[in-house]
């Protein structure tokens, strides 16, 4: 079996170079607006729902898990630490954020369409992008995110291009009486 790298550097070559100068440029656009951490996150989120609505309308779930998969592969390269600042956000940011990433994906893919590229090496170097982005984030970060984007993508009113928050982490300790039920998921143990 081939590792993670080695799928991806396959894909690309495959898609070419101008695929993958394309992917890079996204990459580049989206650090150039220094988002914070929270906003980066939120930007993320809300491409991977929009992108799993769009072209993975029927096989959501699979396609999350991939992501989930390759996000966390690749966060367990680079040992992020986790984020330890929380800050406001501004919900322009984050739309303009997430509007480079959802228009730079559908680039991307339509480029490839065009170039003839194979399904199979659209969806890895779609994969690509995203774990590059959300890999860039500590393990609980990211279950953190992608769960705020499947309760979005099963909410029956969300929208393609709707803003997906991911809720902060929450420092306060837990008392015996606290519910449970009303709790936003904390990360994983």
């Amino acid at each position: 079996m081939n590792s993670l790298a080695e799928t991806i550097d396959s894909a690309l070559q495959a898609a070419g170079s101008v695929t993958e100068n394309r992917l890079r440029d996204i990459i580049a656009d989206f650090d150039g607006l220094n988002l914070i951490e929270e906003e980066r996150l939120a930007a993320i989120a809300t491409m991977v729902a929009a992108t799993a609505c769009a072209r993975h309308a029927r096989h959501k779930a699979i396609y999350l898990e991939a992501v989930r998969t390759w996000a966390l592969e690749t966060a367990a390269t680079l040992q992020p630490p986790p984020p330890r600042l929380r800050f406001t956000i501004e919900l322009e940011r984050v739309a303009e954020a997430a509007e480079i990433l959802i228009a730079g994906t559908e680039a991307l893919v339509a480029l490839m369409m065009a170039q003839g590229t194979r399904t199979q090496d659209r969806l890895v170097t779609e994969l690509a992008l995203v774990s590059r982005l959300l890999g860039r984030s500590d393990a609980n970060t990211i279950h953190l995110a992608l769960g705020a984007v499947e309760r979005a993508v099963k909410t029956p009113a969300f929208q393609r291009g709707a803003l997906v928050l991911v809720p902060p982490r929450d420092t306060t300790p837990l008392g015996r009486t606290a519910d449970l039920a009303l709790l936003e998921p904390r990360g994983c143990a």
